[in-house]
């Protein structure tokens, strides 16, 4: 039997459309998350380029130190925020990860469900054939 012809097909479908619905999703989080994390390390190099650049240089004004100073406080600043942002990212993978799990459990349920179906199906097959063959015994031992 077909599963769309089944019992319980059309909520197998759903259950397997909303797990991979919630997989697509967590790899979209993931990749999000890298793009992050990619970010913040680009921030990192370029602070880190900025204060060897700063060290480097022997005679420096005091407004360029100031500058180069505010420049560095504000990559800084970018890379916090941009920390943040990716600690959040992780707790939405969490969730995501979570639901992922929940939604493969829903869908695995339904399977035995269905499963336990179709074997109560082929039983009571059996039990009414195996009736049908009783009667016709009954019918064939009478009629001798």
């Amino acid at each position: 039997m077909k599963v769309s012809e089944s019992r319980f097909g059309t909520l197998l479908k759903v259950r397997e459309h909303q797990e991979k619905k919630a997989q697509r999703e967590l790899n979209q989080i993931r990749s999000d998350k890298q793009d992050a994390e990619n970010e913040l390390t680009k921030l990192d190099e370029k602070r880190s380029e900025e204060m060897d650049n700063s060290l480097k240089k022997e005679k420096v004004t005091a407004t360029e130190m100031q500058t180069r100073k505010a420049f560095i406080k504000r990559l800084s600043k970018e890379m916090q925020q941009q920390q943040q942002k990716i600690e959040q990212i992780q707790q939405q993978e969490e969730d995501k990860r979570v639901e992922v799990v929940e939604r493969n459990q829903d869908r695995e349920m339904v399977e035995k469900l269905e499963q336990k179906y179709q074997t109560h199906l082929a039983k009571e097959k059996e039990r009414k054939e195996q009736r049908l063959v009783d009667v016709l015994a009954q019918r064939v031992r009478a009629s001798l």
